[in-house]
C-alpha cells in the first residue's frame, strides 16, 4: 500500500498536479488511524491510501482539500464526536500531518515576442514558473529566457494539445500571425486554465472568434477569453502592454478589482 501512495504522489508530482500526503503522526491510542498510515488526495475528488478509514477518513479528505485550495501544509488534530458526521466508537485523538506539494501559478506565454520577452520577465517578479512556446527555434533559446521552466519549439497546437494545463495555468497568446494566434486559442479553449487571454485588434478578434463558433467551439468558452487581454492602462511600448497583462492576470488570480485602491480602503480625514 505505501509504495503504491508513493507511485501516486509521484505521478503527480511529474505532472505538476497539485497533491497532498495525509500521514497519521500519532493515534492517541485510537483504534482507526495507525500511526505512518498515508494517503494522498488530488483533483477534485481523486485519493488513493487509508489513513484509517470511515469519520476520520472523511475529515481528513476535507482538510486536505483545503489544504489544497490555500496551498499550505500544516498539522492537524481530529477529535471525534459523539453525534453528528464525525462520530467515532474508536475515541481518541489523531494527529495527522498534511504536506501540500503545491507548483504555484504557471504563466505559458505563446509567442517569444517583444511582449511574450517583457512578459516573462513580469512573471518571474510576481514568482509564477514560466513556460515559453514558439514555433521560431532562433526565439527560443535560454540566453534569452535563462530562468524559464520549459522552452518548447514547435506547432503551437501540437504543444498546447499535449501540454498539461490546470487551473493553476495562466496562458497569453501573441504568436506572429492572427493564423497561429488562432491555432494557439482552439487548442487550449477547452482547457482548465485559470485565464486565457490573446492580444490583437478588434477585427481580428472577431474574426478569430466566427471562425472558432463555424468550427462548434460554444460562446461561453469565447465569452471566457480576455481578448484584447490586458488593463486599458497601456499604449504601444510593449513594457507597457506587458504590464496591463500582467496586472489583469493578478486581478484574475486574486479576485481583484479595477477600483483605485484610496477607493476600496476609503480613507477619511
Amino acid at each position: 500500500m505505501e509504495k503504491e501512495v508513493i507511485d501516486n504522489l509521484g505521478k503527480c508530482l511529474r505532472a505538476d498536479i497539485p497533491v497532498a500526503l495525509v500521514t497519521v503522526i500519532d493515534n492517541g491510542d485510537s483504534c482507526r488511524g495507525q500511526s505512518g498510515a498515508m494517503m494522498v488526495i488530488w483533483g477534485e475528488s481523486e485519493s488513493y491510501g487509508s489513513v484509517g478509514g470511515g469519520s476520520l477518513e472523511f475529515w481528513a479528505m476535507a482538510e486536505a482539500r483545503q489544504c489544497l485550495a490555500a496551498g499550505l501544509s500544516r498539522e492537524v488534530s481530529f477529535i471525534p464526536e459523539t453525534e453528528g458526521e464525525l462520530v467515532s466508537s474508536c475515541g481518541g485523538t489523531t494527529r495527522l500531518f498534511i504536506r501540500v506539494f503545491y507548483s504555484g501559478p504557471r504563466l505559458i506565454i505563446v509567442g517569444s515576442g517583444h511582449v511574450g520577452l517583457e512578459l516573462y520577465h513580469l512573471a518571474l517578479l510576481q514568482g509564477f514558473s514560466v513556460v515559453v512556446i514558439d514555433d521560431r527555434e532562433d526565439f527560443i533559446d535560454h540566453s534569452r529566457f535563462p530562468e524559464a521552466e520549459t522552452l518548447l519549439a514547435d506547432d503551437f497546437d501540437k504543444v498546447l494539445t499535449d501540454y498539461l494545463i490546470t487551473k493553476d495555468c495562466y496562458i497569453t497568446i501573441a504568436t506572429r500571425t492572427h493564423e497561429t494566434d488562432e491555432q494557439a486559442l482552439e487548442a487550449v479553449i477547452g482547457s482548465e486554465a485559470g485565464y486565457i487571454g490573446m492580444i490583437g485588434s478588434s477585427r481580428k478578434i472577431k474574426e478569430i472568434y466566427r471562425h472558432l463558433l463555424d468550427r462548434g467551439v460554444l460562446r461561453e468558452k469565447l465569452d471566457a477569453v480576455y481578448a484584447p487581454m490586458g488593463l486599458n492602462i497601456a499604449k504601444v511600448k510593449p513594457k507597457e502592454i506587458a504590464l496591463s497583462i500582467m496586472g489583469e492576470i493578478l486581478l484574475v488570480k486574486n479576485g481583484g478589482s479595477t477600483e483605485h485602491m484610496r477607493t476600496v480602503k476609503n480613507i477619511s480625514y
